[in-house]
């Protein structure tokens, strides 16, 4: 009876040292709004996220019941956790994001599925772009040390990443920027008028880095180098989750289409600091020139 004890007790005890070697490993999701103003929401389902280790596709989480994220819901500094566990140390190649989309040669109906909901309440699904595989494969070398912890947000950015087609399907071409959140920063925005003009978006960019070719629409896309960008709805703004550095601030005035009418100007050289908030007030009427 003691050795049966004995046995019980180092195999618990080997348990949690193996437990105890692991590390934890967090990825959050947040998003940069679309620039339409009738788009009330813009949702994914999430069934599985994974790394690429040696050539083989290890599960992170395999969720029970896919997860639907509105992205719209977490944009500025706002994000949502999709991973708080502890994890086998190694490196890892890629990131997998497998999602519920609809199918375009299928009479299976998914449900839920990714979609996107207009203001009207009107909604349309979510297509990948013909021939490929409903999943997003992000080029990342993610390390997870013993006892250590790696902290990711993916930005998720809606207004590059979906575009209607010829067929009026709404395609989802994901540009999804990859944050170490721990030695992420914010600015926050705060405007001399209590009331900001409607549909201004301000767009960051690393300093120097605008020119006037961004205002050209290239694939239906306008400002494709922003680093992260956000509308101005109220007296404050966040832009979340940048690398610390240098950013310019560009402010832009949109039609309810999503369409640019005009480039009210440039707050310049606003610095980023991890782990730091900064606030910047701007007069929408005095902005520097671009």
């Amino acid at each position: 009876m003691r050795k049966w004890i004995f046995f019980v007790v180092v195999g618990l005890l080997a348990g949690c040292d193996a437990e105890g070697l692991k590390g934890t490993l967090k990825i959050a999701i947040t998003d940069s709004p679309v620039d339409a103003k009738n788009v009330r929401d813009v949702n994914i389902v999430i069934t599985n996220i994974e790394g690429m280790q040696d050539g083989t596709w290890k599960s992170f989480r395999n969720f029970e019941q896919p997860i639907g994220v509105n992205l719209l819901d977490y944009i500025g500094d706002r994000s949502v956790l999709l991973i708080d566990q502890f994890s086998n140390p190694g490196e890892y190649s890629s990131i997998g994001i497998k999602l519920n989309m609809a199918s375009r040669n299928s009479s299976l109906i998914v449900n839920p599925q990714s979609n996107i909901v207009f203001s009207d309440g009107s909604s349309t699904p979510l297509y990948m772009p013909e021939g490929t595989a409903h999943e997003i494969i992000l080029d990342y070398k993610l390390g997870i040390s013993s006892r250590g912890i790696t902290n990711l947000t993916l930005d998720f950015d809606a207004r590059k990443s979906i575009r209607k087609n010829e067929n009026g399907e709404f395609i989802l071409s994901p540009v999804i920027r990859i944050v170490d959140t721990n030695n992420a920063g914010h600015i926050r925005i705060s405007t001399t008028k209590k009331t900001p003009p409607a549909q201004v978006a301000v767009h960051a960019y690393k300093k120097g880095s605008f020119n006037q070719t961004e205002t050209v629409s290239q694939d239906g896309i306008t400002f494709r180098n922003t680093v992260t960008s956000n509308a101005i709805k109220s007296e404050k703004t966040t832009l979340g989750f940048l690398e610390a550095g240098v950013y310019d601030l560009i402010f832009v005035k949109y039609n309810e289409l999503g369409e640019v009418l005009e480039v009210l100007g440039r707050e310049s050289e606003v610095e980023v600091n991890k782990g730091e908030t900064v606030d910047v007030i701007v007069d929408l009427n005095q902005l520097g020139p671009v």
